[in-house]
């Protein structure tokens, strides 16, 4: 029989039947099973999902239109949820089963005997749609056990970590993750850090739990992964974000392997609000490093040089430094005349006590800029 004419019997089966009835009877066939009334659901939520489905099944059936790719990522996201619950993992596939038995003995009972054989040949639509639904569910549930099992990986990760980090004794259970990663705790290790600032949180714990695959100890912090390794870590394959950020720090031993990581933190942090992007390395942000150690100092060297300084003159400083205190530069960026550059000079190292024209009160000038330029990033 043609397709078109399937759906035109399927159509008249179901015109017939009062879908909303319909979902309530489905629904009885298997709300009653102990193993789904442990679970207290609400009745009007599921007959509402049932309703849902014997639209999707009736159009197949009768338009030949399967579910969308939108429509099953629903299934694929309820799947989730049920298994973030704690559902058992056959429990709704079997509701499935149950409701598409009932479903398909109730057609055959209401079509008639011509229309029955057009109702036979769309069976395997019907339970198609149950395995493909089903499979979904098995995905789902296998999905969120690996990620269970990389949560609990991750957080055994983290304990080793600040651990080492702190220079303390490792533990049994530290040195049976270590060898389970293969990652030796007792040698010279490489701090490192990957951060993609547009992804999600998941993206990083995935992202970590890669790295631990590749004999390193590394763990997510929201979206960084920080970590050690015993060789020099790769990026290949791992399918980075193209505004990712990676570095990484010498072999180190000891609490050294602590300080280092704590380094390229700050140095990733530095970057990203820089909006530098790529392979980064410590030595580009050692003032900025500095700067983030000793906050009280440098906060006291900007208020000393910028405080003072009324908003024309603090702009001209700006600018002299943007321009390395090349003065002829400077007095075209602004534009001002070289005569009028040099008297604002003159009225900022008045004012503040910096002598501009000496290699001291331009270092104290330079760093103050480095940390109003960040303010104001």
């Amino acid at each position: 029989m043609q397709v078109a004419a399937r759906g035109d019997v399927i159509r008249r089966i179901v015109g017939r039947t009062d879908l909303d009835e319909f979902a309530d009877r489905v629904l009885d066939s298997f709300w009653d099973r102990p193993e789904f009334q442990r679970l207290h659901p609400p009745r009007e939520a599921v007959r509402s999902w049932v309703r849902w489905n014997l639209e999707l099944v009736t159009r197949w059936l009768v338009e030949s239109r399967p579910p969308s790719e939108s429509e099953l990522e629903v299934f694929r996201e309820h799947a989730r949820t049920r298994a973030a619950e704690g559902t058992p993992a056959d429990v709704v596939p079997a509701n499935f089963r149950s409701g598409a038995r009932f479903a398909w003995r109730a057609l055959l009972e209401a079509a008639t005997e011509e229309e029955r054989p057009a109702l036979l040949e769309s069976a395997d639509l019907l339970f198609e749609y149950v395995d493909r639904v089903s499979r979904i569910y098995s995905e789902a549930y296998e999905e969120f056990a690996t990620l269970q099992s990389a949560s609990a990986g991750e957080g055994a990760a983290r304990a080793l970590l600040r651990r080492i980090a702190a220079d303390e004794a490792p533990l049994p259970e530290d040195h049976q993750l270590a060898e389970r990663i293969g990652f030796q705790v007792d040698r010279a290790a490489r701090p490192f850090v990957v951060a993609a600032p547009r992804r999600t949180v998941e993206y990083h714990g995935e992202l970590a739990a890669a790295l631990r695959r590749r004999r390193t100890l590394a763990v997510s912090e929201g979206r960084r992964v920080i970590g050690l390794a015993g060789a020099r870590p790769s990026w290949e394959g791992l399918e980075l974000d193209r505004r990712a950020l990676t570095a990484q720090g010498p072999p180190a031993i000891g609490i050294e392997r602590g300080r280092g990581l704590d380094e390229l933190c700050d140095a990733v942090d530095v970057a990203m609000a820089r909006g530098d992007t790529g392979s980064i390395s410590l030595d580009d942000y050692l003032p900025e490093l500095l700067m983030r150690r000793s906050p009280r100092i440098v906060a006291r060297i900007a208020d000393r040089v910028y405080g003072p300084l009324d908003p024309e003159l603090a702009h001209t400083l700006d600018v002299l430094i943007e321009h390395n205190f090349e003065r002829a530069r400077t007095a075209a960026a602004l534009p001002v005349h070289r005569n009028t550059l040099r008297d604002r000079i003159n009225r900022i190292s008045g004012i503040t006590g910096v002598n501009l024209d000496s290699a001291r009160g331009r270092g104290l000038a330079w760093l103050a800029w480095i940390k109003r330029s960040a303010a104001a990033g």
